[in-house]
């Protein structure tokens, strides 16, 4: 998980500000955004990601999910949870679950899984560092270990 915020002084006139949640998963070419506000989809509220149809399916129901499904969300007891303001520690909830795990075959297969589906939250721990700093670089993934049959 990944995003950039600014964060300003309270005695400034602009609030604090954030680029969408990208989540990632190693081995996966399928990448998730999580958004809040308007501009998220009409899935709920607070911070979240909908489902794609044909891509995604309701978790323990097995139904095909729509732009109206809620797949992905970050503090979901939240309704008006914002990226900005999330602090050390964050909750996902995962709905859904991959309709097709890879697409095409052999050489040419492209993995599209990510995190399992849970009724309880995953709890992720935030680690800032400032804007081009040596810590502000994301880990690699080990992509050997996608190859491993």
């Amino acid at each position: 998980m990944s995003w950039q915020s600014a964060e300003y002084p309270n005695w400034w006139f602009a609030g604090d500000k954030a680029t969408s949640v990208k989540l990632e998963t190693q081995c996966s070419d399928r990448v998730w955004r999580l958004r809040d506000g308007n501009g998220a989809g009409g899935c709920g509220t607070g911070i979240r990601a909908c489902g794609e149809p044909g891509k995604d399916l309701v978790a323990g129901e097995g139904e095909p999910a729509t732009g109206s499904t809620r797949c992905m969300s970050i503090n979901p007891a939240d309704p008006d949870a914002r990226i900005a303001e999330m602090d050390d520690k964050l909750e996902l909830l995962v709905s859904c679950t991959p309709a097709v795990v890879t697409e095409g075959q052999g050489d040419d297969a492209v993995n599209l899984d990510y995190l399992r589906a849970s009724s309880v939250p995953y709890t992720v721990y935030v680690r800032k560092a400032p804007r081009g700093s040596m810590r502000a670089r994301l880990p690699e993934f080990d992509e050997s270990v996608c190859d491993a049959e």
